[in-house]
């Protein structure tokens, strides 16, 4: 694949990336704002995420007659306006139509551009372009994310969103111009779906990100609030904190990127949730550092990174005709599971567990991933061994 275009689609989930995770970022400011509180805030990202887990697989199947030049383009159009609708939004249900209207993004790009690349490159060529396009998402969260913090505490958080606007309509030029015309992917209807669901490696395989992505947002969607309480920090510090997590999320696509080809998607997503296990079982012990904080985050950002493209990777290899249905579904599972993730921390905080303790609360679900995980892996190689897909 031609590199100037390889960078031009990983930019746009860069873009997808800010915008999904700007809200995360912003909490604090926004429920000052709008007059509101930290958990009614939260609801902003459980409700994008429940939105993006229900369009990925809808959109993906009548997406699938698209053009991809137009979808993907046309994505992230969707993004721009609806950060710009945020923008200029003085209430908090302006900025929930506009959070919604922007998962629409996310269900469609990000795994609509994966399994576009997927049909684009050769086996060999796939998880270390997938690992590439996901690095935009990392990228997102060391510029895109500390950017937007620095913003919203600097100016005000409209004007962070206004950025990530106007940054989404350049992108969405440039993949216009870089996608060739008539690319499509196999037309997906009801019978490819009964296939992805009838696969027991594959349903084994999409919880296991289900999973991950709720241990993982249980911590994650609160951090700027948690940060505030242990330590009463500020927007600045909040910022560095999303940098350092995106330096370990850059880190560690790049370490995923290497490795992938040489010891397997499977054994570099298993890596990946011992990793977060062993972060979460030492936050609470290490939360009341800002420097220990500061030093967990990157190694549980740089473990965390390389997931995403080792199951995508892992989804197209056991079929690889269902690219655009497991993909999308993948990426479903892991919305709802971050909107599921955001839902329990806000409960958590609502009824008064200590925020440094919501890491053991997550070490339930990030080890049911794993197990999840290895047992996923265990079907496959029985399929393949009875010679079924």
């Amino acid at each position: 694949m031609q590199g100037r275009r390889l960078i031009i689609l990983t930019a746009g989930n860069f873009f997808v990336a800010t915008s999904f995770m700007s809200v995360t970022g912003l909490l604090n400011e926004i429920a000052a704002s709008l007059n509101i509180t930290i958990p009614t805030a939260t609801v902003l990202v459980s409700v994008f995420a429940i939105t993006a887990g229900i369009c990925a697989p809808i959109l993906a199947t009548f997406g699938s007659r698209i053009d991809r030049r137009n979808l993907l383009a046309g994505s992230l159009a969707v993004c721009a306006i609806s950060n710009l609708i945020a923008a200029f939004g003085d209430t908090y249900p302006q900025l929930m139509a506009a959070r919604i209207l922007g998962a629409v993004t996310s269900a469609v790009y990000t795994p609509q551009v994966a399994a576009t690349v997927s049909m684009m490159v050769t086996p060999e060529e796939r998880g270390p372009v997938l690992g590439k396009l996901m690095a935009g998402w990392a990228i997102g969260a060391v510029v895109g994310q500390p950017l937007t913090v620095f913003i919203g505490g600097h100016f005000d958080w409209r004007t962070a969103m206004a950025c990530i606007a106007f940054g989404g309509a350049v992108v969405a030029l440039l993949v216009w111009h870089a996608v060739p015309r008539n690319v499509h992917v196999p037309p997906l209807n009801l019978a490819r779906w009964v296939e992805v669901i009838r696969s027991r490696p594959l349903r084994l395989l999409t919880l296991t990100t289900a999973f991950n992505a709720i241990g993982n947002h249980i911590v994650f969607s609160l951090i700027a609030p948690t940060l505030a309480v242990l330590h009463g920090a500020k927007s600045n510090v909040v910022a560095a904190l999303f940098f350092v997590n995106g330096l370990g999320g850059v880190a560690g696509s790049f370490v995923a990127i290497y490795v992938v080809p040489r010891i397997g998607a499977t054994r570099v997503a298993y890596w990946s949730s011992a990793t977060i296990l062993i972060v979460f079982v030492l936050w609470p012990l290490g939360a009341l550092s800002l420097a220990i904080i500061f030093f967990l985050q990157f190694f549980w950002s740089a473990g965390n990174a390389g997931f995403p493209a080792a199951q995508q990777t892992r989804l197209v290899t056991v079929a690889p005709q269902l690219a655009a249905a497991t993909i999308a579904m993948n990426s479903s599972v892991g919305y709802l599971g971050n909107s599921v993730g955001s839902s329990l921390s806000g409960i958590a905080w609502k009824f008064g567990l200590p925020p440094q303790f919501l890491s053991w609360l997550a070490l339930a679900f990030v080890g049911t991933s794993l197990a999840l995980s290895v047992r996923g892996e265990r079907a496959v190689r029985e399929n393949n061994n009875a010679g079924q897909p």
